[in-house]
């Protein structure tokens, strides 16, 4: 009674206090807030003789980097910074993770706390075309409805339809990690559990390259965890739990389920059900997405320029990735915009109607250049920041080359390109734009 009663009080809105109308909003979070709540079938107690997998890929963009980069090797490397300590840390390595460098704060917070520390800019492309490749790996063990890319270097493989047991699921797992050492020279962190908050939970046993399986009678490990540790409960939420005395997962299992939903509503039933290993969620394999409406990409420079080679040089860049957005997804632009922004924060941008329908990267090229001159040219005392391009009045690309008479334009085998580009990485080959 009296747990409930200083819970209850310390969400009760008092006169000049702020931190009690945040709470209040918090308590008030919606049902979709947690991860895949939706999913979860409500029916139903607990899996039985389910077996799902988690792969984290450890410190996936850093990895990447030092793989790439010898001199980087057993180094503390971050990626998302450059030059003078701009830009947040977007992941860092696990010898700067030591010094307490963590996702999120700035590049000049992390190089005080590691003056060592190596920033290197993040490159998109390239890390979504290896991701390409892994869950190419993952195909190769498990049907393709059977897996769920949860962020780009986590996923979700649901091996049921494939093991018999935890002892398979075991050697299953070592054969993943042996095969994406072999294929990318990269290691990952596996999970493994009869449901996916428990594989979730089970991949942080283990890092960087571990594996760690959780069954049934293992529970009381994930009990001993901390309450945080709950896959959606964060700062915020682990504070109303210790209020109420719930400080380790086995707390929050063991908990009441009145003053749960009391306290939290149908979100505190669904945190006490994950805790206890009754997330009866399965995985989310991708569906057909719908024709895209646009396809666009923005690049903000992490130093100004002003020059007209590094200006055209940056417009080039972002009409490849469009370019390449658009042969991934089979489809072709009718209309294109480029904006810029400068380093006072202003933007110019206008639009265009192409020649033809097309993902040919020089014609979007052309017509960003054809926009960029009616734009106030970049000058020494007038930086251009951001350069952005996107393309509508989208159609399915139907491959018919060398359909205009008089046109001299030799075609490229842009979609062969790619496919050198996501098996070999993004300096394999490049084209020149004249």
């Amino acid at each position: 009674m009296n747990e409930i009663n200083i819970s209850s009080g310390f969400f009760i809105p008092r006169e000049n206090e702020s931190s009690a109308q945040v709470f209040k909003r918090v308590r008030l979070m919606p049902l979709y807030s947690f991860p895949h709540i939706r999913d979860m079938n409500l029916s139903i107690g607990e899996f039985k003789n389910r077996y799902f997998m988690h792969l984290d890929f450890d410190a996936f963009f850093a990895q990447v980097e030092q793989r790439d980069c010898p001199a980087l090797r057993g180094k503390p490397v971050s990626v998302g910074g450059y030059g003078k300590e701009k830009g947040i840390v977007m992941t860092a390595s696990y010898e700067a993770r030591k010094f307490g460098v963590e996702t999120g704060m700035s590049v000049w917070e992390a190089k005080k706390l590691c003056p060592e520390l190596l920033s290197v800019p993040c490159y998109g492309p390239k890390y979504e075309s290896i991701m390409f490749n892994l869950l190419d790996i993952l195909k190769s063990f498990v049907p393709d409805d059977c897996m769920e890319q949860y962020s780009i270097d986590e996923c979700f493989i649901d091996v049921t339809s494939v093991v018999a047991d935890f002892s398979q699921a075991h050697w299953l797992a070592l054969a993943i990690k042996k095969k994406v050492k072999q294929e990318e020279n990269l290691t990952v962190s596996i999970g493994c559990s009869y449901n996916k908050t428990y594989a979730k939970m089970a991949t942080k046993f283990q890092k960087p390259d571990g594996l760690t399986v959780i069954s049934p009678e293992d529970r009381n490990r994930i009990y001993s965890l901390p309450v945080e540790k709950i896959w959606g409960v964060g700062r915020r939420i682990a504070r109303r739990l210790s209020v109420m005395n719930i400080i380790t997962v086995g707390d929050l299992a063991n908990s009441s389920v009145g003053s749960m939903r009391k306290e939290f509503g149908i979100n505190g039933v669904i945190l006490r059900k994950l805790a206890r290993g009754e997330d009866t969620s399965l995985v989310h394999s991708k569906r057909p997405e719908p024709k895209s409406k646009s396809i666009s990409h923005n690049h903000t420079l992490y130093e100004n320029v002003y020059k007209e080679n590094d200006v055209i040089k940056e417009i080039r860049k972002v009409c490849e990735y469009v370019g390449r957005k658009l042969r991934a997804k089979k489809l072709i632009a009718g209309y294109m915009g480029l904006v810029i922004r400068y380093e006072d924060l202003r933007y110019a941008g206008d639009k265009i109607k192409l020649i033809q329908y097309t993902n040919d990267d020089r014609i979007l090229f052309e017509a960003a250049m054809v926009i960029f001159r009616k734009f106030p040219r970049p000058c020494i005392a007038y930086r251009a920041r951001m350069f952005g391009l996107y393309t509508f009045d989208l159609q399915t690309d139907l491959r018919r080359e060398n359909l205009e008479l008089f046109d001299k334009r030799i075609y490229l085998p842009y979609y062969s390109i790619d496919k050198l580009k996501k098996k070999y990485g993004e300096k394999i080959i490049r084209i020149g734009i004249v």
